[in-house]
């Protein structure tokens, strides 16, 4: 059994007096951010010690489980940082701090009623959020309602609020397994039964052009009109590709769950910062590719079915023989061979030998 968290996103009508506690929780953060500098302390526990007394006096007006909250996020944020900075990627002369409105709540700040959601913000006051729930939303409140999902800590920012419905779901192992290989162009899967999938994602690619040229024209653009064109586009963009994404995995993860079977993926952690093709390559792929993000909403989507996901390493996948492991020859253009007689594309080769690496792979002539 494993718990699987899918957080939810809700619209609230508006609240004046939300504001001004938004703003007091980016206060708390950044004090508990200033103190963790100056003492150089990285346990939540020591922490919270350390600035109760003092969060008290300050926001005497607020309930202490916000002391408890902000010193979360806070050591969060400083944990995040100090892991850029030795990476790298970070200035360590530069330390984080919290400019958005927003403030995460641990369940004794709260209670969700399903259209609404209170907000204690001190003994005996609270504030009342009345959520807008769509069609979408009202999903997973119909099943919170029945006892099936359970809510864990809220966060709340100036549009939206952010509920995470837990769910318990057996992960035990399936009856079989289905290898997915993601590309530019395309989505390609083997099962262990053995069937092969191939969807395309021709679209999406052509989606990432289309809006890529237009934001190349706006950028001749002079003045503020600008910037509002590239903002609607980027939101028109971002959406579209959402959509298409979703959809996509929807479909790849009911596929599974006819076939009963896990799912493998390569784990592609940091695939674009490994790629060193060439200039014009490396922007492509960093342009116009949305590997970890398709893997993402599969993964949570899969989990939620009660199917498990395992990612492996992908190195030498698709170069690699999956019959002898022997050295692949290409023959054309994504297409190999083998001296043993094995041929195949290179994605169909690289869900063979993900199967074979977790030992349930199927006669290399999967039907496509």
């Amino acid at each position: 059994m494993a718990e699987v968290v899918l957080s939810v996103a809700f619209r609230y009508e508006e609240c004046p007096e939300l504001r001004r506690v938004l703003e007091d929780f980016r206060d708390m953060v950044n004090f508990c951010v200033r103190r963790a500098l100056e003492t150089g302390i990285t346990s939540f526990a020591r922490l919270r010690r350390e600035v109760y007394a003092e969060f008290k006096r300050r926001w005497s007006g607020y309930a202490t489980h916000y002391c408890h909250s902000a010193v979360k996020v806070a050591t969060s944020m400083l944990k995040s940082w100090r892991n850029k900075c030795r990476k790298g990627l970070a200035d360590p002369n530069k330390p984080p701090q919290a400019r958005k409105l927003f403030m995460r709540l641990d369940p004794g700040l709260f209670t969700f009623y399903g259209d609404r959601v209170r907000i204690t913000v001190a003994p005996r006051r609270w504030l009342w959020l009345k959520l807008v729930v769509g069609k979408y939303q009202s999903k997973f409140v119909e099943v919170w309602r029945r006892g099936e999902l359970k809510v864990g800590e809220i966060a709340v920012n100036e549009c939206y609020v952010y509920v995470p419905f837990r769910k318990t779901v057996d992960l035990s192992n399936p009856r079989d397994w289905i290898a997915l290989d993601i590309n530019e162009e395309s989505v390609v899967a083997v099962s262990s039964n053995p069937h092969a999938f191939r969807w395309s994602l021709k679209e999406v690619k052509r989606i990432h052009y289309v809006y890529h040229e237009k934001r190349r024209r706006i950028q001749r653009i002079k003045g503020k009109r600008r910037a509002k064109l590239l903002k609607k586009y980027n939101t028109r963009h971002r959406n579209r590709i959402r959509d298409l994404l979703h959809k996509l995995s929807r479909t790849i993860v009911n596929t599974a769950k006819q076939l009963d079977a896990g799912i493998l993926m390569e784990d592609l952690k940091g695939i674009k910062q490994r790629i060193k093709y060439g200039k014009s390559m490396n922007r492509r792929l960093h342009q116009f590719w949305n590997p970890r993000r398709l893997q993402f909403y599969i993964d949570y989507k899969a989990r939620l079915a009660g199917l498990p996901v395992h990612y492996l390493n992908p190195r030498g996948t698709s170069q690699r023989c999956p019959l002898c492991g022997g050295k692949l020859a290409l023959n054309g253009y994504r297409w190999v061979r083998c001296r043993c007689g094995y041929a195949s594309d290179r994605d169909t080769t690289a869900c063979l030998n993900l199967l074979k690496m977790w030992g349930c792979a199927p006669t290399p002539n999967a039907r496509q």
